[in-house]
């Protein structure tokens, strides 16, 4: 079962960074590679932990800006790790 670490609406302001909860709690460390997939691509986005702990994070770094940009105004699903897997997944979903 796939369990959602977090939602957003990308808009303009997150190419330069995206600060979400990780619901999941699967997270752990300061600063994390954070590999993703949708099923076709693949992306590695540097996540940091927020100073304010309580599981917040964000992601900010060149990778994320590409991946952010053709998809404003798209909805973006991040999921946690499933068992034996080194990656997370991501589901977009284009509101054009």
């Amino acid at each position: 079962m796939e369990v959602i670490m977090d939602e957003v609406n990308l808009e303009a302001r997150h190419v330069l960074r995206w600060k979400f909860r990780d619901h999941s709690r699967t997270l752990s460390g300061c600063r994390i590679d954070l590999a993703v997939t949708d099923g076709n691509e693949r992306w590695q986005f540097e996540c940091c932990r927020s100073e304010e702990g309580d599981n917040t994070y964000y992601i900010r770094c060149p990778a994320w800006s590409d991946f952010v940009r053709p998809r404003i105004n798209a909805r973006l699903t991040l999921y946690a790790k499933q068992a034996n897997e080194n990656f997370h997944r991501v589901r977009v979903i284009r509101r054009d």
